[in-house]
């Protein structure tokens, strides 16, 4: 059994920098090793069954090692594995289903590159045989175009190994922190860095963390926000899944900084692997000397701990997440005071965004200067960003922070469709759309805030004409009415009327009235009247920014909204409920296939005579329409 203890002590602090000899991919090896990402989205694309095929193909005939590796961040790519045989570079594969494990390693095994549809690329090494005609990872324009920091070591680094992190720099950060700088040299270099927040806030980080330290307080908290909410980001998932070690670091010295004994990771209990592979990392580290009691001597005593939030939206807003581990209801409080005067149970907090915290040990590594040689205006470092949507790419990227809509776009989308797309939402429910002729925006906080977006914590998510942008508005109008904590009135009552108006103009009126026609028509208006009371009257960011999303679709989308209103039309063919469908008798001939392919069982008559459609029971699906070879469905 290893003496974690004596190898942390020897690697970070001693004169030993070697003292771990495991495999690395740079490394040659002498049997066949198999990486596999085992994440969430991997377990969900079918790992389990492609590892579980693995091992039934060697079958304890071959010698072989089995290691899971963290996540490239490429979903579409999922499951996703690597092959090193002795002599030669390792080389990645995508979209590996259990019944392709034969194909790719009966002919890797024998030097022999299978189906090109499968291959990702190689990681080559100046002492091992390069795969021919196989592109270098570093060299494939889906990573050559991004900046990898935080995600840096992803696809390699073993998250659920110390060792493997201690084998890629990991904790020297923390260990050269805590045996030269003080916690307000720690604090100002943070400040020199201008990191801010990367939760959408964009606060100042060290601001933030010598304000706590100021307060001459014995007792402090250190806080690493890893709920993440949103519904369109999985950034932080990825952090916490893939290199939980680093997640522990950022905290180790952000608590050292602010003078914290105690630190706690708050986090969605949904996220299993994540809180598992948390769990674990606090053990190793407890285990290896650098967390805990009197830290290899040094007198500093800090101590981690995991909390499983309800997942409630709401718990992004620190004051609110504050509330949530004291056991009160998660609901915002007025500010001031801040958290770092008077936080949790009274005691000066920080509470840090989970990928904002992964910044920390790349600065305290390389310094302030180099950080801020990244960025654009005053927003330095990088981003993730969490694309999905319809695009080539799905997944998490890292670009410097103040790339374009472009830029990302150029990343994601593979075969030159950019053209089609129509819209990029960012910031997700809180966030807005931004259309074509903008797509050169810069995404940095100046710029966004200026245009009156919201970068959120990173979602990305992609639209082209299939997409309809009410529908698109409703779902996080819809989100944000669920998610709201009820304690303001605009916010509460003012996300439902919202989403009242736009399930009104997103359907047929039940009857042509005067008075629902005039309802719908006022909907324009109405809309952006309480938009603006909930911007200038909620109480916290929650309801302040939820009409983000219906405004900015105002104004660059506006005439997808007059389509729906007076039109009762939508050109993306969405809004189904807009429809309705009708036989024409004189077409119909009665032969019943449409009431056979009905799932709603909703098109009634006999055979040879013509058949009728009961509009309460239509769903508006189209079936009829498309089965019908009479031309005999109408459609208004």
């Amino acid at each position: 059994m290893k003496n974690l203890k004596d190898i942390a002590y020897k690697t970070l602090f001693g004169k030993d920098q070697k003292a771990f000899k495991e495999f690395r991919y740079e490394r040659s090896v002498d049997i066949p090793h198999i990486f596999v990402e085992r994440n969430t989205g991997s377990i969900i694309a079918g790992i389990e069954d492609t590892i579980d095929y693995i091992k039934r193909y060697f079958n304890d005939e071959t010698d072989y090692v089995l290691i899971e590796n963290s996540s490239l961040g490429i979903s579409s790519f999922d499951p996703v594995i690597g092959v090193q045989v002795p002599g030669r570079a390792l080389i990645l594969f995508k979209n590996v289903k259990y019944n392709y494990v034969s194909t790719i390693l009966d002919s890797i095994l024998n030097h022999i590159l299978p189906d090109n549809d499968f291959i990702i690329a190689q990681v080559a090494n100046e002492g091992l045989s390069a795969w021919p005609d196989i592109t270098e990872l570093s060299e494939l324009g889906l990573f050559a175009k991004q900046n990898r920091r935080v995600l840096k070591n992803f696809g390699f680094v073993q998250p659920e190994s110390i060792e493997s992190y201690f084998n890629f720099g990991g904790y020297s950060a923390f260990a050269q922190t805590i045996t030269q700088k003080t916690p307000i040299e720690v604090c100002n270099i943070v400040e020199e860095s201008h990191l801010r927040g990367r939760g959408g806030g964009a606060y100042r980080t060290g601001k933030k963390w010598r304000d706590a330290l100021n307060t001459g307080k014995s007792l402090k908290y250190f806080i690493c926000n890893a709920d993440e909410s949103d519904p369109g980001s999985f950034s932080g998932r990825l952090l916490a899944e893939n290199n939980p070690h680093l997640v522990v670091e950022g905290i180790l010295i952000g608590a050292y900084a602010v003078g914290a004994r105690k630190a706690v990771i708050y986090i969605r209990n949904t996220y299993s692997l994540a809180i598992e592979r948390l769990q674990k990392a606090l053990e190793q580290v407890e285990k290896a000397g650098l967390c805990g009691e009197d830290i290899f001597g040094s007198g500093i005593d800090i101590d981690i701990e995991i909390f499983k939030g309800p997942g409630a939206y709401v718990c992004g807003e620190e004051t609110a997440l504050i509330a949530s581990i004291e056991g009160e209801r998660g609901a915002p409080k007025p500010k001031p005071p801040y958290p770092t005067q008077e936080g949790l149970f009274g005691f000066p907090t920080v509470v840090n965004n989970i990928e904002t915290i992964c910044n920390v040990p790349w600065i305290m590594q390389n310094g302030a200067e180099k950080f801020m040689e990244t960025g654009f205006k005053n927003s330095f470092g990088t981003k993730l960003f969490s694309v999905s949507g319809k695009t080539d790419v799905i997944g998490v990227i890292e670009t410097v922070m103040g790339a374009s809509v472009n830029d990302i776009l150029d990343v994601c989308i593979l075969d030159g469709r950019k053209s089609e797309i129509k819209a990029v939402h960012i910031g997700g429910p809180s966030g807005g759309f931004i259309d074509a002729p903008n797509f050169g925006l810069n995404l940095d906080y100046e710029t966004i805030n200026s245009s009156k977006l919201w970068l959120g914590s990173g979602s990305f998510l992609v639209l082209d004409e299939s997409n309809c942008i009410i529908d698109i508005s409703k779902y996080f109008i819809r989100f944000i009415n669920n998610e709201s904590c009820g304690k303001c009135i605009p916010c509460r009552e003012g996300s439902q009327r919202l989403l009242e108006i736009l399930e009104r103009i997103s359907e047929k009126p039940q009857d042509n009235n005067k008075h629902e026609s005039l309802l719908r028509f006022k909907g324009v208006t109405q809309l952006e009247q309480i938009s603006k009371l909930m911007q200038k009257t909620s109480l916290c960011g929650l309801g302040q920014n939820a009409p983000n999303t219906i405004l900015s679709g105002l104004a660059k989308f506006r005439q997808e909204y007059e389509e729906h209103i007076y039109e009762r039309k939508c050109v993306a063919n969405v809004c189904r409920n807009l429809k309705e469908y009708f036989v024409i008798i004189d077409n119909c001939v009665g032969c019943g296939i449409c009431a056979k392919k009905c799932p709603a069982d909703a098109i009634i008559g006999s055979d040879h005579h013509a058949h009728f459609i009961v509009q309460d029971r239509c769903i508006k699906c189209g079936v009829c329409e498309s089965v019908c070879k009479f031309n005999a469905i109408m459609v208004k």
